[in-house]
């Protein structure tokens, strides 16, 4: 039970990860654009900067949106996939960009300031930003393949 436990969370993790880290680069990337529309002279080498900046900076504080929400989106998943075993990757896909959409979405109410991560100002935006989560849906999916199909032949 206990080597279950830490191969899911390790999934989990490496999910996370790898929704996070695009994330937060897709929102750096956005906000880099409208600083340029803006009039403001960045320069590649800037950009690359401040790009690394934000995965160093802002990529634990996405990371943790994203473990917020991806933990009861693939509880959710798994259950629904139990039922539709064929449709398993893309349920946990679209589990994971729904729950980024919902956790935005759910801290543009809660949060303080207008908008926390500044990138979901627009839909476009927040469906960019929304749609790393298919990436974390899709590794946790497969990171988690041999006990979904363990736990299908016990039931």
């Amino acid at each position: 039970m206990i080597r279950i436990v830490g191969r899911l969370a390790i999934a989990l993790f490496l999910a996370v990860l790898a929704s996070a880290i695009p994330a937060s680069i897709v929102q750096t990337q956005i906000n880099l654009s409208r600083l340029i529309d803006f009039g403001a002279p960045v320069s590649p080498g800037i950009g690359a900067l401040t790009t690394a900046q934000d995965i160093a900076f802002f990529g634990p504080v996405m990371a943790a949106i994203t473990a917020a929400a991806f933990l009861p989106a693939f509880l959710a998943a798994w259950l629904v996939s139990r039922v539709l075993p064929p449709a398993r990757v893309p349920i946990h896909m679209l589990a994971g960009a729904a729950s980024l959409w919902t956790a935005f979405e759910l801290m543009g109410f809660f949060t303080p300031m207008p908008t926390f991560v500044a990138a979901v100002r627009t839909l476009d935006g927040l469906l960019t930003l929304s749609s790393t989560g298919l990436i974390g849906g899709a590794m946790f999916a497969f990171l988690t393949k041999r006990h979904a199909e363990h736990a299908a032949a016990r039931t």
